[in-house]
């Protein structure tokens, strides 16, 4: 009885092994040429910010997803009708950037050794006026494999916006033991640091509060409906994260001629410590 119970087991296991054997499955291990942040979702991570320079320059990250047995040539090429359909799909109006305003290289060698190229393209902000423009950039072909399409196409973009830019700020924090009335002033904090400033919606633009950016610390900065002056707000972060109603602006100004932005705020941590940052910023 013992021989024939430990013959079942036997064949049970032999006919697992040959069901997992036929249902083997099978990876296709063949490059895939896409463009980091490419497709339409990305839009927002290929905004083109300028700085105080007439000419800056993005480069295109391309990669593929899996390491090249060969090498391959990439075409690349100005596809505008996908502007057409991303105003179309998502309610927007951006118009063809002129061609005077940009110059790239549209084709490379993607070589065995490579993980990533870099092609850089210069965008020329004196031939952009007041407006919001796209430039789709697509992998046109490749010499040997293949290219994913959900990620062939870079949608660049600029937006129309008095703020927007990259900025350099003078950054000073005063650091208190109580409050700035009655308390003792414990350290003043001096930092340069470079930082964008982006549009987002409905007319506002989001900055980093201090070197607190990282941790979602954000301001909210747009301009009053009635042409008013600047307007900045904490966004829901830094409220859930200082004492109940204790933040403020204490002052802020924007020179739109020389795009100078000067940014005062002061808020209590839940020890009830008061901290004043003070930001000076200029186009970088």
């Amino acid at each position: 009885m013992r021989f024939f119970r430990t013959l079942g087991v036997f064949y049970l296991l032999l006919c697992l092994f040959s069901s997992c054997k036929k249902n083997t499955d099978t990876f296709d291990t063949t490059p895939n040429f896409y463009f980091i942040n490419g497709g339409a979702s990305s839009a927002s991570k290929v905004l083109i910010l300028f700085s105080s320079a007439d000419t800056m320059t993005y480069n295109l990250v391309i990669s593929s997803t899996y390491l090249l047995p060969e090498a391959t040539s990439i075409s690349l090429e100005i596809a505008d009708s996908y502007r057409t359909n991303y105003n179309a799909a998502n309610g927007t109006n951006f118009s063809a950037m002129p061609s005077e305003a940009y110059s790239l290289q549209t084709s490379i060698t993607a070589s065995v050794s490579s993980v990533y190229d870099t092609i850089p393209i210069k965008i020329y902000k004196q031939y952009l006026l007041s407006n919001n423009y796209m430039l789709p950039i697509s992998i046109k072909s490749v010499s040997k494999y293949k290219i994913d399409t959900a990620a062939s196409i870079l949608y660049l973009n600029t937006k129309d916006d008095d703020l927007a830019g990259v900025y350099t700020s003078a950054l000073s924090k005063y650091i208190y033991v109580g409050d700035s009335a009655t308390g003792t002033l414990n350290s003043i904090d001096t930092s340069t640091i470079i930082k964008s400033l982006i549009p987002t919606t409905g007319g506002v633009s989001e900055l980093d509060y201090a070197d607190l950016g990282p941790n979602g610390w954000k301001y909210e900065l747009s301009f009053a409906p009635d042409g008013g002056g600047l307007l900045v707000e904490p966004n829901a972060v830094i409220l859930s994260s200082v004492m109940d109603s204790s933040f403020h602006i204490i002052a802020s100004s924007f020179d739109p001629a020389n795009k100078n932005l000067y940014i005062k705020s002061s808020y209590k941590n839940s020890g009830g410590n008061e901290r004043i940052v003070e930001e000076s910023l200029s186009l970088y």
